[in-house]
């Protein structure tokens, strides 16, 4: 039996057509890709130029064509450019714009035609379809299917219907309707699914859509794998079971009636500017351009693992909004490498590094992850690694740790979605069955904890975990019963005290991980080690003046803070297995 033939239809970003392409190749064995009609940058929503632009204003329209944004687009060059040289950057590391014509381009090299019409109305575009002979076809994008293309598809078009939806008297929107359709060859439309996701506190343009999208392109696949051999009745029956195992848990928390989140929103940042001018001065002083230059020429850059909790535009002491991550992410594409985990590994073993490298990190399992983490993952097509507190996602029960801080509604994942994400590009890791303070020293309770969420873990999902992370993570927060266990258990565990991983250290079992944070400028003097250098400074002259005639002694970590901590938190620890090149 040959298989079934896909045509995708975009007026979106030509990320989101590559990225739909991909997902189904991966996801659904009996379908090939015919061909992508990719509409050009200038007929692009608003909002799908500004996520393909990385949230610049300076991409056509007269309006964005502004003294000011000329002005802004040349500073971020010149900053771009004054790190890169900072950082040894080979020249292949920078992250280019994904065009339609860096679409084409992909197409090309996996052998899927691919064409760029002049507009929507272009004639080209239907003999280009005609040509393909496609099953089905998947509309991306508000448009409407031209009506030489209606009947061209021997089975119709998937479209996804997205809709902005008003509070009443105010210019507010109060969500976002997703409504699923089938439109059939003999002109009949058939509603497959609606779908209605609740605005939140700090939901933007930016993030509306990339949650919007991942939805909508979820949808598209669930259809295409149950409408191929099946009727419209039994897709729609199977995407109501879907959405209501799936994606409803997690809707369910955006209510009103179910908001009852608290706390604060986490500075965007820690610091104050005039002290972020003097760590830059440090940042740009000839010891660390040496430095990473010597880097480059050994091939031996260090690994940074970042860390942080949850992805949500909902107020949360952890959190971090969906256009704030984003924009971090596309900040570190452009100047670092990120890996998954496991690729963080193997680089260390093979002893080569040639690349500023990071990878992301993010602890508990929180259900917000699942959309507004999941949406940028997506776009940016980068790897996660998430660990998980296993026995909260069981009992779909609130952490503790946030019902201790006051934080109420902000629940785990379940493990249907852990399942259902599993089989993207993320790893998943144990972080205990109930978040447990590791300093311990019962060895059944930590047994049961660190090698029970392995087992945890491994049942659910079919899949073999290879990491453990300490909730916590600082050192009064590992006993040394409970590293014994994490050694014996897992081939590899990370802790929170900072620093970077590099080639041939004599323990390469344990990982060192440091903060994410959510203003740029913070997480580049971070990545660069520039706080240690500082807080060693001080240190050193702190012994010089106070106390010459004793050893220093080590500061304790605050255990109670979770996430990036402000300036007078920073640690004072720093173990003892640090590499001599970090300075």
């Amino acid at each position: 039996m040959s298989n079934s033939r896909i045509l995708i239809f975009s007026n979106a970003r030509p990320s989101r057509a590559w990225n739909l392409a991909e997902r189904l190749a991966r996801d659904i064995s009996n379908i090939d890709i015919c061909g992508i009609v990719q509409a050009p940058r200038h007929d692009l929503p608003i909002e799908q130029k500004l996520i393909m632009c990385g949230g610049n204003n300076d991409f056509g329209s007269a309006r964005f064509r502004r003294p000011l944004s000329f002005v802004r687009s040349l500073c971020e060059r010149m900053i771009e450019r004054a790190l890169s040289s900072i950082h040894g950057l080979p020249a292949n590391i920078h992250a280019a714009t994904f065009t339609p014509e860096h679409l084409a381009k992909k197409c090309s090299a996996k052998g899927i035609p691919s064409l760029i019409p002049c507009n929507g109305n272009d004639p080209q575009a239907t003999s280009f379809v005609l040509e393909r002979r496609p099953d089905f076809g998947i509309i991306l994008g508000p448009q409407e299917i031209p009506k030489d293309l209606l009947t061209i598809p021997r089975r119709g078009w998937i479209l996804a219907r997205q809709k902005v939806e008003q509070l009443p008297a105010t210019p507010e929107p109060a969500g976002m309707t997703i409504t699923l359709q089938w439109h059939a060859r003999n002109s009949s439309v058939f509603a497959l699914a609606q779908l209605t996701v609740p605005r939140q506190c700090y939901d933007d343009q930016v993030s509306t859509s990339l949650k919007a999208d991942l939805l909508s392109d979820d949808l598209a696949i669930e259809t295409i794998k149950h409408v191929l051999n099946g009727t419209a009745h039994q897709a729609a029956a199977h995407l109501a079971a879907w959405i209501q195992q799936v994606l409803s848990p997690y809707l369910n928390q955006l209510q009103p009636s179910s908001m009852q989140i608290s706390g604060f929103r986490p500075p965007l940042r820690y610091r104050r500017r005039w002290r972020l001018c003097l760590d830059t001065l440090l940042l740009c002083s000839p010891p660390i351009i040496v430095r990473n230059w010597y880097r480059r020429i050994r091939r031996k850059y260090p690994i940074t693992i970042l860390t942080h909790h949850l992805v949500s535009d909902r107020p949360h002491r952890m959190g971090i909004s969906t256009r704030t991550f984003w924009r971090q992410v596309w900040f570190l594409q452009r100047h670092y490498r990120i890996v998954s985990l496991g690729q963080a590994v193997e680089l260390l073993r093979a002893g080569r590094v040639d690349a500023p490298t990071a990878v992301l990190t993010f602890d508990d399992g929180y259900a917000d992850n699942f959309l507004a983490l999941r949406a940028v993952a997506a776009e940016t097509g980068i790897p996660v690694t998430m660990f998980v507190s296993t026995q909260p996602v069981t009992l779909q029960q609130e952490f503790q740790h946030d019902i201790d801080n006051g934080s109420r509604g902000a629940m785990p994942l379940t493990w249907e979605q852990l399942r259902y994400w599993s089989s993207a590009q993320v790893e998943f890791g144990a972080h205990t069955r109930t978040h447990f303070d590791c300093g311990s020293n019962d060895r059944s309770r930590l047994d049961f904890e660190i090698a029970g969420s392995k087992l945890d873990l491994e049942q659910q999902l079919k899949t073999t975990v290879s990491f453990f992370a300490f909730p916590f993570g600082q050192p009064e927060n590992i006993s040394a019963e409970a590293l014994q266990i994490a050694r014996a258990y897992y081939p590899f565990f990370v802790s929170g005290f900072g620093g970077d991983n590099y080639c041939g250290h004599p323990d390469g079992q344990h990982l060192l991980r440091r903060n994410l944070y959510a203003n740029s400028w913070e997480l580049e003097l971070e990545l660069q080690g520039i706080f240690d250098i500082v807080d060693m400074l001080k240190r050193s002259l702190w012994r010089r003046e106070s106390r010459p005639d004793r050893a220093f002694e080590r500061v304790p970590l605050c255990s109670s803070q979770k996430g990036p901590r402000p300036a007078h938190q920073i640690t004072d620890f720093k173990p003892s297995g640090l590499d001599s090149t970090a300075l």
